[in-house]
């Protein structure tokens, strides 16, 4: 009897493995499946002229839903979205500017009969700011490119987040990765217009936002990879900063954590509805929102090891025991709010400019309508270099200017200097309790 129950374990127990979450060792083979060659192959083509720069409401930006969309359905993702003639769809359609768009949803069910019915989202925004004669959502200039080039392709943002999402997905279906909960991948449109994607889908959930537990963001993962990547709104929830780090090791990824960062990308989104969500971001560069971004400057070594960070951290949270508690913004940085999107200035710009040396300074890319910086006169291209009576060092211009920022007083005349067309010019800003 005792041979006949042991003969019993040793063809049932693999079948009952099978029906629960991956080993180890599947794990180690899904990640090995995510390589440079892959990611760049996607990228050239999001990242090509044919894409026109992937404005939202623009052909160009239906390409890359195309094939984002046609992605998902070769490796065995489902569609979820409820569309008109009562099939599932891949597609969730909002408009942008009065234009037509479309979010991409592909859904993989877990194994644990109770928590499948929990979802754990990852995604990136596909869309970038265009060409010129589109809707402006942020393009500038860069002076050192072809001036002949007058599409914004996008590569690193965000045709870098997008295409490391999607080797992310074909690993974990290719590789037969099992989770206890359910995983949704995600792509976004509308990121660069004010996350209007990510605002979309949480206003209008294709699964609910009661059972949505965490969310990772994947924003601008191609470049910088001689330096940590930056993975941030870790305080969402006590679990991400030891889970991080595991999945880091594990691939020898050098990763550095932020507890809080700005709304400025869609994990924001997700936030705003108390679910703990995170951000990848390996950081800024003169390339960004230029004519100059191109597939051609992206480290994909680097790229391959974020995917396999990526994929681990996503298979740790959707196989937690527990889930996730939302631990909200607290601290100084969730009060003062500027109202802008910047981006640090480059050495070369910096010196373009005649700045001192060792000064810095900040580029606003956008400003919130209704923000404090609206109200102050501050515009898109405007460079700040001091704030409070503080400039701005470099590097460190973006560090220094949330950390003076957080230290400002409520009803307050508060100094901000800009460059403007080459010229100096002093606003005063001010915070209402």
């Amino acid at each position: 009897m005792t041979r006949v129950f042991a003969l019993w374990l040793l063809l049932v127990l693999p079948l009952l493995a099978q029906e629960g979450s991956s080993t180890s060792s599947d794990l180690d083979g899904a990640c090995a499946l995510i390589k440079a060659g892959g990611l760049e192959e996607h990228l050239k083509y999001l990242a090509s002229d044919e894409l026109e720069g992937r404005c939202s409401g623009f052909p160009g930006n239906d390409k890359a839903s195309e094939y984002v969309a046609k992605h998902f359905e070769k490796i065995g993702l489902k569609p979820i979205v409820e569309s008109k003639d009562g099939e599932k769809s891949y597609f969730q359609p909002f408009k942008v500017g009065g234009r037509a768009t479309r979010n991409c949803l592909g859904f993989v069910e877990g194994t644990d009969p109770k928590l499948k019915e929990e979802i754990v989202v990852i995604g990136a925004h596909h869309d970038h700011v265009g060409k010129k004669g589109q809707p402006n959502a942020g393009r500038m200039d860069n002076p050192r490119g072809d001036k002949d080039d007058t599409i914004w392709n996008g590569a690193d943002d965000n045709g870098s987040g997008t295409v490391t999402v999607l080797e992310i997905a074909r690993a974990f279906m290719e590789g037969k990765v099992r989770t206890r909960r359910s995983v949704l991948f995600m792509t976004f449109s509308g990121e660069e217009f004010g996350l209007l994607g990510s605002k979309h889908y949480v206003s209008k959930p294709a699964l609910p936002l009661a059972q949505t537990v965490a969310m990772i963001n994947l924003d601008m993962v191609g470049r910088n990879g001689d330096k940590k990547l930056d993975v941030g709104h870790v305080a969402t929830a006590d679990e991400w900063t030891d889970l991080i780090q595991k999945a880091a090791e594990a691939v020898g990824l050098a990763y550095k954590t932020t507890p809080l960062t700005p709304p400025y990308s869609d994990h924001a989104s997700f936030a705003s509805k108390n679910i703990p969500a995170i951000h990848f971001f390996s950081g800024f560069h003169e390339d960004y929102h230029r004519q100059t971004d191109h597939w051609n400057k992206i480290d994909y070594s680097n790229m391959e090891k974020i995917g396999k960070f990526g994929l681990r951290l996503l298979v740790s949270v959707a196989n937690l025991d527990h889930r996730m508690e939302y631990k909200g913004r607290s601290g100084p940085a969730s009060r003062r709010k500027i109202g802008i999107r910047f981006e640090e200035l480059g050495e070369e710009e910096a010196k373009e400019l005649k700045l001192p040396e060792g000064q810095g300074g900040v580029r606003i890319t956008a400003v919130s309508e209704g923000s404090v910086a609206e109200e102050c006169g501050l515009k898109e291209g405007d460079i700040i270099v001091e704030l409070n009576g503080k400039s701005l060092p470099a590097p460190g211009a973006q560090t220094e200017f949330r950390k003076i920022l957080r230290g400002v007083k409520d009803n307050t005349d508060v100094p901000i200097v800009v460059l403007r067309g080459g010229k100096r010019v002093e606003l005063t800003a001010k915070w209402e309790k």
